[in-house]
């Protein structure tokens, strides 16, 4: 294990201050225990998103003096008891919460933020039972009833999480424990066969690891194996899929996320070696900057990446000696589309995703990786991608070959403005959760708009290295660009600065007229400096 708890406490020293920043400190404030410092503090906001009360469990981290900080016990219980009811605060009569908008009830901030309050007031039965009494528990109740009613079945991390809290309610009495079990039946059942949740469509190892955060939890307070059983799955499928760098291949994620959390892993760890050499490979250079969890933006690093890193403190010494996953030369997921080729001497990795438009990475030992973004598509009001997660491509493979065709997928940029603001709010004040669906078919999923020109990509793999065509059919008045990073759908948590915007892509940068038919090939030769 090296000098990982190092790493992991330098990380821990180096942000803690910038968590705490973000609550509302001032035990005199009718605010006190916010962690939303736009609405406390800043005032830009006129609600509080209650889904940052995660902030929650690293008060409580102090508080247990997992740590090292130089506290009087009597302010830090006070504002870990503040930050709990501050949550309750937010709770309206209907037992609903706000993320984005007022009157949204939104079913991730009420399952994130009945998880972490439940989980410390869980653990404060037994190391702080003196603190529960001053907690207002009637909103909580609420909040729990609300969320017990209804069903996430397309972002499972968000329903892992209910499900923790929902279990972790029901340990101290604010629901009844008939709620668990129809929950995670749909949990459980709903993982496929390869390992992975559905996150819109397909996998994503950010949010898998939000999942296994969860799953930790409620296997603690319910001893269900079914959450060993599906941690165990996931944690396979994400060992397999580490290149030859010793990282994920994020872009190729269907939600885009740029980070994993440790928590979840952390606690398998201490009885599956194959956890602790995600742990050890994923995280080994966590106190570094260049470690990619550096980029997350203030709102998800105090909503949960760096909660999950302080949690996972207390357990890192009961991590078991590693073991990496059996070598695989080559691996085909037809469940979610993934072609993982390795080199003979192991020193790089190639990936295709042929679910996102044939998105290919390339991973090298000690080297930055190779990477593709695919195309966008512009013409007069209309704006295609290639760089889409869609069951609409049609992929065929034969050896070391794999062909994607499908028309690209039509998108749009949203810019807000304060008619749109005033519109929402009036939508949602009118229709609550009930606008949600509509808000994500909006910016999310955009179903039956894969309209765009054909597009059709070739992908060979070989020990010589990859070699790609890509085609897009004729379209008058279009122009085809090689696109940028940037995926088009839109995810809260993704578009983390990377150092990748700055690299050369495998796809030269091409600007082309539609007028004809576009050819464009690519070649990248093993050891290569591109």
């Amino acid at each position: 294990m090296s000098d990982l708890p190092s790493q992991f406490r330098h990380y821990v020293n180096c942000q803690m201050a910038r968590v705490l920043t973000q609550m509302d400190r001032d035990p005199d404030s009718p605010t006190f225990g916010c962690f939303d410092r736009n609405y406390w503090h800043y005032k830009i906001r006129d609600f509080p998103s209650a889904i940052l009360q995660q902030g929650i469990f690293t008060l409580e981290a102090a508080r247990a003096r997992q740590i090292a900080v130089n506290v009087s016990s009597d302010v830090i219980e006070r504002w870990c008891v503040g930050a709990v009811n501050a949550l309750a605060r937010q709770v309206d009569r209907q037992g609903g919460v706000d993320e984005y908008y007022p009157f949204e009830r939104s079913f991730p901030a009420a399952a994130f933020g009945l998880y972490a309050a439940s989980r410390v007031l869980y653990d404060w039965q037994t190391n702080a039972p003196h603190l529960l009494n001053s907690v207002n528990e009637a909103p909580l109740r609420r909040l729990a009833q609300k969320l017990a009613g209804r069903v996430e079945q397309k972002a499972m991390n968000q329903q892992a999480a209910g499900l923790a809290g929902i279990a972790l309610a029901a340990k101290v009495g604010i629901i009844a424990p008939s709620a668990i079990q129809p929950i995670a039946d749909r949990l459980f059942q709903s993982q496929h066969p390869e390992g992975w949740f559905n996150e819109y469509g397909g996998p994503d190892f950010g949010y898998l690891t939000v999942t296994l955060d969860a799953l930790a939890d409620y296997h603690d307070v319910t001893h269900d194996e079914r959450a060993i059983q599906a941690t165990d799955r996931a944690i396979a499928f994400l060992a397999q899929l580490v290149g030859a760098d010793g990282r994920l291949p994020s872009t190729l994620n269907c939600r885009n996320t740029d980070y994993v959390v440790p928590y979840g892993l952390v606690r398998a760890a201490s009885r599956n070696p194959l956890a602790s050499w995600l742990v050890e490979t994923l995280f080994r250079d966590l106190g570094q900057p260049s470690h990619p969890i550096w980029a997350t933006d203030d709102r998800y690093h105090c909503h949960y990446v760096f909660a999950s890193i302080v949690r996972s403190l207390p357990y890192l010494d009961a991590m078991q000696a590693a073991q990496a996953p059996t070598f695989r030369p080559e691996i085909w997921l037809e469940g979610c589309g993934y072609w993982v080729y390795w080199s003979g001497d192991r020193q790089w990795t190639t990936y295709v995703a042929a679910r996102k438009g044939g998105l290919v990475r390339i991973h090298r030992q000690n080297q930055s990786p190779v990477v593709d973004h695919g195309w966008r598509i512009g013409a007069k009001g209309g704006l295609w991608t290639s760089n889409w997660w869609s069951d609409e491509w049609s992929i065929q493979r034969q050896g070391q070959e794999i062909c994607i065709r499908g028309n690209c997928q039509k998108t749009q940029f949203h810019v807000a403005s304060p008619v749109k603001h005033a519109v929402l709010r009036l939508l949602a004040w009118l229709f609550g959760e009930k606008l949600v669906p509509f808000l994500k078919q909006k910016m999310i999923f955009r179903s039956g708009k894969a309209d765009g020109p054909q597009f059709e990509r070739r992908v060979q793999i070989s020990s010589s290295g990859v070699q790609l065509q890509d085609q897009i059919e004729a379209r008058a008045g279009a122009i085809a660009t090689t696109s940028p990073r940037q995926n088009l759908r839109h995810v809260a948590s993704a578009d983390s600065f990377s150092p990748e915007e700055w690299q050369p892509a495998l796809l030269p940068p091409t600007r082309q007229a539609l007028d004809r038919k576009l050819q464009v090939s690519a070649n990248w030769a093993a050891g290569s400096d591109l």
